[in-house]
């Protein structure tokens, strides 16, 4: 009897051994799992912020901070946050040559693939790609291709040569007016860099 009993609490201390070994691979596997995987894998949204009265972004949810949207980056390494633009968009870096357009305050992404935008007003953008310039509007609205040299008036940061339906552009070296709308030409191309300044005045 004493031996059955000895054999019995052998196999016992056996078995619970070899479970607490289990155990411990199970605890060891899924540490490696989270250390060299989860916590190495890209980040799967960008969190946009309100901080300190302007906006900023991080890739670490905080539940203390009050969250505008996030840009869902479909498993792929999250785009660099550029700036923001116009109040209530944002620039993400996609490549060294195209950026996301990014409605931070909606949650919305607008477009991606040029290399640059500047609002004309709240619903239109100029827009650049491959070198020439065209016009967007705020739902990805094609409203005049890129075709131009250039399209407004740039001094310094400020946008300049247009009004409530038109503005310069310059193709082949000339200047002429455009409808940033619908991209009809209101006033023909016929105008050098030494008139552009009687070209300013007709678009005030």
């Amino acid at each position: 009897m004493k031996n059955k009993k000895a054999k019995f609490n052998k196999a016992r201390f056996v078995w619970v051994t070899c479970l607490f070994l289990l155990l411990i691979v199970i605890l060891v596997m899924v540490m490696d799992y989270k250390i060299n995987h989860e916590y190495s894998s890209p980040s799967l949204k960008l969190y946009f912020y309100e901080c300190d009265g302007s906006v900023c972004t991080t890739t670490v949810k905080d539940n203390n901070k009050n969250i505008y949207s996030y840009y869902d980056c479909w498993g792929y390494t999250c785009p660099n946050y550029k700036k923001i633009i116009n109040d209530d968009y944002a620039l993400l870096e996609e490549n060294t040559s195209s950026y996301v357009l990014f409605n931070y305050k909606e949650g919305k992404t607008i477009t991606s693939g040029y290399k640059s935008y500047m609002f004309i007003d709240n619903t239109y953008i100029i827009v650049n790609k491959g070198n020439k310039y065209g016009v967007i509007d705020t739902s990805d609205n094609i409203t005049v291709s890129c075709l131009y040299d250039s399209i407004g008036v740039i001094e310094g940061d400020l946008l300049k040569g247009y009004n409530t339906s038109g503005i310069i552009a310059m193709k082949d070296g000339k200047y002429g007016i455009i409808s940033y709308k619908d991209g009809k030409i209101i006033e023909e191309f016929t105008y050098d860099k030494a008139s552009l300044n009687k070209l300013l005045e007709k678009i005030k």
